[in-house]
């Protein structure tokens, strides 16, 4: 049976989110794959990266921590892509921040995993997969005190995306922590989206000249074919 679209739009609103969700196709699957008892802690679109090279238009999936695993869901034309990572498979959980993406790496004694997000989002649901790292499950850190919530402790704090950089450097006794412009920010931006439209319009060009090259050689089949026949 379902979830109701009510008890939905109440967890949305417990964790800051709207009712947008529901423009998404692969949003309104969720009635139909949560489990009861199942609560959204976060929700985001970005990339499922397999263990290749990542493609530069590689497919944008729904991706949503609960307190009970991890869904990735894409939405294709005649099916639906689902891979999911239950809270007890996850091993390690490790936070990397690019120029312009935020990059979560999820091992299990399986696999590995690999999900981009936009910067914006890092934070917000860097914390919603907190209860998804073994070292920081609510059994091992911070227990509730007269029955009270849990509430992440320092090491919750220090895992969270833009934080464990500053505390392994202090932590190690390195160099005082240098932060770049603005500017020198946003030249690098325009620096890396300049090379992805170079790289981009040389995929297209190769693209052309392989075709070209196999339309004139399948023309220059037929004429010999054409000559040798009697």
């Amino acid at each position: 049976m379902p979830i109701d679209r009510g008890a939905l739009d109440a967890q949305l609103r417990e964790i800051g989110e709207g009712e947008r969700w529901w423009e998404q196709r692969e949003f309104r699957e969720l009635p139909y794959i949560l489990h009861p008892d199942e609560r959204i802690r976060g929700v985001v679109t970005g990339k499922l990266l397999g263990a290749k090279r990542p493609r530069l238009r590689a497919p944008r999936w729904l991706i949503v921590a609960t307190d009970q695993r991890l869904l990735c869901l894409r939405q294709e034309r005649f099916a639906r892509k689902q891979v999911e990572i239950p809270l007890g498979q996850v091993t390690r959980v490790q936070h990397s921040s690019g120029l312009r993406a935020y990059q979560i790496t999820i091992w299990t004694a399986l696999r590995r995993f690999r999900i981009r997000i936009r910067k914006v989002d890092a934070f917000r649901f860097g914390g919603a997969l907190a209860p998804l790292m073994p070292a920081l499950h609510p059994q091992r850190e911070g227990s509730s005190v007269g029955g009270g919530p849990w509430l992440p402790g320092v090491a919750t704090i220090a895992a969270l995306p833009g934080v464990s950089d500053i505390v392994s450097r202090l932590s190690s006794g390195g160099a005082p922590v240098e932060y770049a412009t603005r500017a020198q920010v946003q030249g690098l931006e325009s620096t890396v989206e300049r090379l992805q439209e170079d790289v981009e319009r040389l995929q297209q060009q190769v693209a052309f000249l392989e075709n070209l090259l196999n339309t004139q050689a399948d023309e220059s089949f037929r004429a010999r074919t054409a000559a040798i026949a009697p």
